[in-house]
Parts: structure tokens; sequence; C-alpha cells
């Protein structure tokens, strides 16, 4: 009875690969009607996800082979699933607008709708081979929506270092698939959530999470691996939209569809976090500094990435998705509506001027920003010392929050700016916790549960990234702008400049893989020669 639930599944890329197709210059069709098929289609697939979901949360699990194609879906698949063909279709939509009279937009479209189709295909794999097929799909779809216009030499170097630390991920990646097998005897998804390890393959598997590790910090732009990602401003913006809402979030759902494994190496998953709180107040910092909007929010897009690959560390793998999908929804909009940032500056409030401010003030906002999260956070059962990622995530929750009321209490702030503010935190903070309890659930089963704070370590970590939010809520309080001391000015330059990585990077690069090697600029997008 569930085979429909498969075919439904199977739909969404098959709809998308039609999709690319009807693109192709060989249609004997306008650009305009290729662009409203590709749209049509790319709806068509969000319909048979959605539909695939709720037959999914309504009957349960699908696990088996469909036409010759293993799959593994489950809620977390079923939620990727609808999360990525959501977002395609958007993007597709909004890509038929955006690239209108452009002389590449049939071939835009067609790498675009394959682009999302791979992703889909990487999300509902049943078989661990599969899933890497895809995930390598995925990345040499992107290589040409990267190169959309391969005369540009930001595009030439973005596109470069890009191709080369995703070959570095898909080796990581194949040789966690040959430590798999040798310590499981298979590759099939759900053998594997379903195994024990034996004695003898503990450190097999221990090889397998690390190499799953170095995969996802790959794709999902981790300090050092990051410069990449800040300097793909060349390409258009639906494809920025795409990656940073979609194909970024592939570590992440890498980790959390492979949770069951990497529990069993808990040295593996304190690398992560390490790895993920680095990247975090990194990104945080760098985001801070930047002038120009696309690059702000790629540093946010790398600092948000190291705060999931931080929850799934600590192993609040439900928390984790649900931050997947608020971000790429959030990072989806805040791209395709880059264009329109001056209004919306216009339109945003500003806080007032806030000299010689009390630190009363300040204290105050902090302690009622706490009451309301720790309230909120009893009121739906979590507790520290079993989700700590949960709980994490909500102090760090407390410091935005903080930082907003202590604005309502700005001079001559009246009681309904106060009692506004008041509202919106307390709004906030249910909402959060609701939707943290909501996945907690939703998931249960899917993924490994929740890793409660047994070691020093554990304690240790979450301390050191409470502090060093803390310390930005206050550097972002307390910074006295342009006219600054010489120190706080020359902080502001090297965060600007991402702590030289990217130079360094570049220079890496072309000492890896010399200038005298180029794309081939006589087909557009191509592949390095």
């Amino acid at each position: 009875m569930s085979a429909w639930l498969a075919y439904s599944a199977l739909a969404a890329p098959a709809q998308l690969i039609c999709a690319g197709l009807a693109a192709t210059a060989w249609v004997l069709a306008t650009v305009r009607t290729s662009a409203a098929v590709c749209a049509a289609l790319a709806a068509a697939a969000f319909v048979s996800a959605a539909i695939c979901a709720v037959g999914i949360f309504a009957l349960g699990k699908f696990e088996g082979s469909v036409v010759g194609v293993p799959l593994y879906i489950d809620r977390l698949s079923a939620v990727m699933l609808t999360l990525v063909a959501f977002i395609g279709a958007i993007v597709i939509r909004y890509s038929g607008n955006y690239l209108d009279g452009d002389p590449g937009q049939r071939r835009f479209l067609q790498w675009l709708c394959w682009t999302v189709a791979a992703v889909s295909i990487l999300v509902i794999a049943g078989h661990f081979a599969v899933f890497v097929l895809a995930w390598i799909v995925t990345s040499l779809c992107l290589h040409r929506l990267l190169l959309f216009y391969p005369e540009r030499p930001g595009a030439q170097v973005a596109a470069r270092k890009k191709f080369l630390v995703s070959r570095l991920g898909d080796i990581a990646l194949i040789l966690a698939g040959v430590c798999l097998y040798r310590a499981f005897g298979t590759l099939e998804f759900g053998a594997l959530f379903t195994a024990e390890t034996a004695a003898e393959h503990g450190v097999a598997v221990t090889a397998a999470s690390f190499a799953l590790i170095v995969g996802a910090v790959m794709k999902s732009a981790q300090f050092p691996f990051h410069s990449w990602l800040p300097e793909v401003m060349e390409t258009p913006t639906p494809v920025s939209a795409l990656m940073h809402a979609g194909i970024i979030n592939a570590g992440g759902f890498l980790v959390i569809r492979m949770s069951h494994i990497l529990v069993q190496a808990p040295a593996v998953l304190h690398m992560l976090a390490v790895i993920g709180t680095f990247t975090a107040l990194f990104g945080s910092l760098a985001m801070l500094t930047q002038t120009s909007v696309k690059k702000s929010l790629a540093f946010s897009t790398v600092g948000q990435m190291g705060f999931m690959m931080l929850q799934c560390g600590l192993g609040a793998f439900s928390s984790a998705l649900l931050h997947i999908v608020a971000h790429a929804l959030y990072k989806a909009h805040a791209f395709l509506s880059s264009g329109s940032v001056v209004d919306i500056a216009r339109a945003a409030w500003a806080p007032p001027l806030r000299d010689n401010r009390h630190p009363g003030e300040l204290l105050l906002a902090f302690l009622a920003a706490l009451a309301l999260t720790a309230g909120a956070a009893g009121l739906f059962g979590l507790h520290p010392a079993e989700e700590p990622g949960i709980v994490l995530l909500g102090a760090i929750l407390q410091m935005a929050l903080t930082y907003l009321l202590w604005n309502a209490l700005a001079h001559h702030a009246g009681p309904g700016q106060i009692f506004r503010a008041v509202s919106i935190a307390a709004g906030t903070s249910l909402l959060y916790f609701a939707l943290q309890a909501g996945f907690l659930g939703l998931l249960r089963g899917a993924v490994a549960g929740p890793m409660p704070v047994d070691s020093l370590f554990d304690g240790l970590l979450l301390s050191v990234v409470l502090a060093g939010f803390f310390s930005i809520l206050m550097l972002q309080i307390q910074y006295p702008g342009p006219a600054a001391p010489r120190i706080w000015q020359a902080a502001y330059v090297h965060l600007y400049n991402g702590f030289y990585i990217g130079t360094i990077a570049n220079r890496v690069l072309d000492r890896c893989w010399p200038k005298s090697h180029r794309f081939d600029h006589r087909q557009p997008g191509g592949m390095p020669q």
C-alpha cells in the first residue's frame, strides 16, 4: 500500500529532470514558454513531495526499491524533500523573470532544475552509494551554475576553489562508505541504522564517522574551508538563494541522516562541536563588519552552518533539522529580496541614540530575557542536562532578546514600546521552544536521540560557547563606532577581511592548481581542463 508513497517521492526529481529537458535549446518553444513549463513542473514536484510527506506521516516510513532505485523515506526525508521542492519551485519561478532576455537563460534553467533534482534524490536515497552519487552530481551541476558568467575572473576563482573543496569532500564520503561496508557488510540505510557494532569493528566505525564529518565540514563551508562561499558573488541571485538555502545544508543533512552511526563515536562528535563553535563565532563576527549585502548574508550562512554543526556535535539532531528548515526559508527570502534592501532599510525600525546608558538597564534586560527563556523551556519540559543543544540555542536566543529589551529601555521609551518588546520576546521564546519540542517528538526514532551532558568536556564546551556569544553581544553593545581607538579599527579591518583566510586559500590554490589550468570558456560553465 505504501508503494504509492515511493512513486510520489520519485515523481519530484523526475518532474524536475523533465523541467531541465524542457529548457534545453533543442526544444522548439520560446524561452518564455520553456521558463513557464519549468515553473509549472517545479510546482508539480512540490505537490508530489507534499503528498509523499503527508503519506509518510500518516502511514510510516517506506524502505525498499522502486524501478531499481533504493529508497529510504522516513519523516526526516519527507521534511527535507518537501523543503527542497518548495525552495526549488520558488527559485525556478523567480529565475523566469530575473533572467528574462538573458541569452543564457535556457542553459541556466536547465542546470538549475537538474541541481534541485539531484538534491531531491539525495534526501530520499536508501543506499549510501546512491547518496554519494547524488551528492557528487549536485556539486557538478552547481559548478555549471557558478560559472554561468565564465568570463568573470571572480567567478573562475570561486568556482575553482569550490570544485577542489567539493572533490576532497567526495573522497571523504567514498572512504566513509568503504569503512561502513567493512564494519557492517552493507550500505543499505535501513540495515546500517539498526545494526549493532561488533567490538572488533569499532575502529572502522570511528574511521567512517571521521570521514563523514570531513565530508560534512567541506560541504557546509566550515572554517577554514569556508572562503569559497563569500566569494561566490558573480553568479545570478537565484543561484545564491538556492545554494545558501538548500545545497549548503547538505552537510548538515548528512550528519543528521547518519546520526545513528555517529553517536557510536563520541570523540568525533566532540570534534564536530569544536569546529562548529569556532565557525559560528567567526561567521557571526565577520558578518557584523561587512558592507556588501550578499557578503553579509554569506558570512551569516557560515555562522549559521557552524551553529548547526555545533548542535549536531552536542547530539541535538532534531534541533539541527529545525535549524535547517528555518535557515533555508529565511535565507531564500533574504537573497531573493536583496534587491529591495534600500526600501527595507527605510522601513526598518532603528533604536534611538543611547549615549551614557545606565548599566542597570542592561542587567534588567538580561534578567528579563533569562526569566522568559527559562520559563518557556520549563513549560515544554526541556532541561539543559537532557537536551543541551536545544537549551544552548535557547540561551543564545536569550542574548538576542536581551538586546531587544535593552533597546526598548532606551531614553524616552514609553510604556507602550516596552510592552511591545516584552510581548515580542515572550512570544519568540514560546514559539522557539514549542517548535523544538515539536521537532523532538516528530523525529523520534528517525534520528538518534539527544545526548545528555555527561562529561567535563561537554560542560566546558557549553560554557565556552555561551561565553563566546555573550562576548559578541557585549561587542555589539559597546562598539564605539568609526571614531574607535586604533585597536578597535584594526580588529574591524581584520574581521572585515575574514582574517585573510580567503587570501591564503587563493595562494594555496594557485600552487596546487596553477593558473595555466583554466576553465574552458568555449563551453560556458565548462569543466576544468
